[in-house]
Formats: structure tokens, sequence, C-alpha cells
């Protein structure tokens, strides 16, 4: 058992809170039929990606003016198959606890999601999956920023919108990033975050040698214990995995 205290909490989403895998492969390998390209090879380099930028790379003959074909593709994995989707264990229990341990204004949260997904697919999970935990104020997804992960702008912005919301200085806040993919661990430890590494989709040994301070196979081996100062939110990593 390990512990730890920040001031704010960052989190992915894909993987990381919601289980979207069978959604988000069923949809890309009905547009790859439809388009004749290698799902196989495309899912080789999709994960954790824009869909917009696995739009450009494989299917560059496609018209996607305005967004408008990864919002179709996008939609289709929130709504046709929502049947496939589900939470990953513990996640909503620890988002609550965030919430319970800071503060009872869902505009003032001390967590955000950042997210390689577009808003079509990103806010979605809020309105049915995560109904009851509801969207954050500080959400950003991959149509806010310029370069997707590993850079860490996405991480960057969300962690000053909320110093923005809460006041501390940018330079000296404590941030922790929950990420199951490595290339968000890497996006993490660029802005000096603590890395908590979910291992739902790559191997542990993988977030490890991104850089990942703790990986657990679950968000059930993280919890919020009561701060002894009063300041900061104090987590609680049981049962960490360690590299083979």
């Amino acid at each position: 058992m390990s512990t730890f205290t920040v001031d704010l909490c960052l989190f992915d989403l894909d993987g990381t809170i919601v289980s979207t895998t069978i959604a988000v492969e069923r949809a890309w390998i009905k547009f790859c039929k439809k388009h004749n390209v290698n799902a196989e090879e495309l899912f080789e380099h999709s994960h954790g990606a824009r869909s917009g930028e696995i739009m450009a790379r494989f299917f560059p003959h496609v018209d996607n003016t305005d967004n408008k074909a990864t919002k179709e593709l996008e939609l289709s994995m929130a709504y046709d198959n929502i049947d496939t989707v589900s939470l990953i264990p513990g996640s909503e229990k620890l988002l609550l606890a965030l919430d319970k341990a800071t503060t009872k204004d869902a505009t003032k949260r001390k967590w955000a999601i950042v997210t390689s997904g577009s808003p079509y697919l990103a806010f979605s999970w809020f309105d049915t999956i995560l109904k009851d935990v509801g969207k954050p104020d500080v959400f950003i997804t991959g149509f806010d920023v310029e370069k997707g992960k590993p850079d860490p702008e996405g991480y960057g912005k969300a962690r000053d919108q909320l110093c923005k919301n809460w006041g501390p200085d940018n330079k000296h806040v404590r941030t922790v990033v929950f990420e199951d993919a490595p290339v968000g661990i890497k996006a993490g430890k660029a802005i000096g975050a603590i890395t908590v590494g979910i291992t739902f989709t790559y191997d542990k040994n993988l977030l490890f040698d991104a850089g990942a301070d703790y990986v657990v196979a679950d968000l059930t081996h993280v919890s919020v214990i009561p701060n002894a100062d009063g300041t900061g939110i104090t987590l609680k990593v049981t049962d960490p995995l360690t590299r083979d």
C-alpha cells in the first residue's frame, strides 16, 4: 500500500474510466470494411490517438471537412454499440469520492477529463453510463488541442483551467494523472504529474516503461482517504503491481 497527496486529479477516459474497446473496434471495423482498409493495421496505431489523426492517416480519400466523418464514426461508437460499454471497476466510486472530499459544486471539481476522443463521443458517456457522476466543468477533448498525446498539451490545459478555478499556482500545484496508455503516461510525466497506469489495455511493463509511478489492475485499487491537515487530496493505492 502507498499513499500520496495532490491538489488536482486528471483522468483519461477510454480504458481508464469507461471500457469502450468493443464499441470502438466494432465501429472502426465497419468503417474499414466500407473503405477497404486493413483494420488490424489500423488498431496498431489507433489506441490513445485522436480519431481525426487516424482518419487522415488511413482514410485520406474520405471527406472529413468540419470533422463530419469523425462525427459519424464516433456517434456510431457511442450509440450503436452502447450495450458493449461498461465502467472500469472502481471508476465511478472514485470520481464520486473525489467530489465528496472536495466540493459539492460540480463546476468547482478538483478533477478533469483529458481524452483524445472528440466531444461527440466523450460527452456522450456522461449522458449515459456516467450520468450519475455528470460531466465535469473542465473537459479537454481531442478538438481542444493542437497536438495529441504523448504531447502534454491536453493535460497542461486541464491543469491550468483547474488552477484558475481553485487558485493554486500551476507551477507548484501537485497533480496526478490516471491513464491506460503509454502515450498518456508520457504526457502526464511531461507536466510533472504523478502517474497511475491502469492495465486495462496495455501490459503493466509497457506502462512502467513509459514512466508510470504506480500501476494497478483497475480503480478499485485507488481510494480517497481523510487528509490530516485538511489540504489537498490524499489517495491510497492498494496492491500496486510490480514490474516482472
